[in-house]
C-alpha cells in the first residue's frame, strides 16, 4: 500500500511538471507569434499621399501641392508626409527620429525621387516657402541633399529662434 501511495504521487508530480512544461511552452509559441504579427512591417517604397487630405508633420498644412512633397518612413513603420521638402529637414533638425528611407517628390515630373536619387534645386514660391525643390540628381546644376538642408538651415527664423 506504501508503494502504490508513492507511486500515485510520483504520477501526480509528473503529470503536473508536464502541464507546467506544456504551458510553459503554450507561452513561448504565443510571444513569438504576437511579436512577429505586431511587428511594423517597413515600406518597400513611397507610400501613397492623400492629395489634400494628409497634414504635413511639421507645419500642419494639408499636403496639396504633389511637386513639394516630402515623406520620412521611420525605423519604427511610421510613414509621415510633408508639404514641402524644407519642412521634412526643419522636422529632421527638431525631432531624433530613426529613418528608414526618404523621399521627394520629382518636381519636373510625375514620382517620387528616393534620397539617393534626389537633387535639389532654388525655387521662387514653395508651399512654405523655403525655395526648394526635388529634381533627379543628374538635373543640371542640382545640389545634393547636404546643400538643401543648409538652405533650410539658413533662414532667418532659424537664426531668431534658435532652432
Amino acid at each position: 500500500m506504501l508503494c502504490n501511495s508513492k507511486t500515485k504521487g510520483a504520477r501526480v508530480m509528473s503529470a503536473k511538471v508536464i502541464k507546467i512544461a506544456l504551458l510553459a511552452i503554450a507561452l513561448v509559441a504565443i510571444t513569438v507569434a504576437f511579436i512577429r504579427f505586431n511587428r511594423a512591417t517597413l515600406p518597400e517604397g513611397p507610400v501613397p499621399v492623400v492629395w489634400d487630405g494628409e497634414v504635413c508633420a511639421h507645419c500642419k498644412m494639408h499636403v496639396g501641392d504633389p511637386r513639394f512633397a516630402a515623406q520620412l518612413q521611420t525605423t519604427a513603420g511610421d510613414v509621415l508626409n510633408f508639404d514641402d521638402p524644407g519642412c521634412l529637414f526643419d522636422y529632421l533638425h527638431a525631432n531624433e527620429v530613426a529613418v528608414h528611407a526618404l523621399y521627394f517628390r520629382n518636381h519636373e515630373s510625375d514620382g517620387w525621387l528616393s534620397e539617393p536619387e534626389a537633387g535639389f534645386l532654388s525655387v521662387e514660391d514653395s508651399p512654405m516657402g523655403y525655395g526648394i525643390r526635388a529634381v533627379p540628381k543628374s538635373t543640371p546644376g542640382a545640389q545634393g541633399i547636404d546643400w538643401a538642408k543648409a538652405q533650410v538651415m539658413n533662414r532667418p527664423h532659424h537664426q531668431r529662434d534658435g532652432s
